[in-house]
């Protein structure tokens, strides 16, 4: 593998965790919605029409989470030199 194959799989990574995360930023009355309890003091979702399914809601949650999470293992793995083995560094 090339010297900038890890960093730039990381980069990717992040980039769909960021994006994944300001779309459920736009769509909180939803994420809202999902979650909402019916005991006191639980969340509520707000007043408004449901713009996204809970399935969306859901499978942006996983990816949001995947995305940090496989970033978090490949940074343990880079740094802790096992991505030394793998990696071509020769010109």
């Amino acid at each position: 593998m090339p010297l900038w194959f890890f960093p730039a799989l990381m980069g990717l990574l992040a980039t769909v965790s960021l994006i994944a995360g300001i779309w459920l930023l736009l769509h909180l009355r939803d994420v809202a919605a999902v979650f909402s309890g019916r005991g006191e003091g639980e969340l509520v979702r707000g007043p408004g029409k449901r713009q996204a399914s809970k399935s969306r809601i859901w499978f942006a949650i996983i990816v949001f989470n995947a995305g940090w999470i496989a970033c978090l293992l490949i940074w343990i793995f880079v740094i802790g030199g096992d991505a030394n083995a793998v990696t071509d560094a020769a010109p």
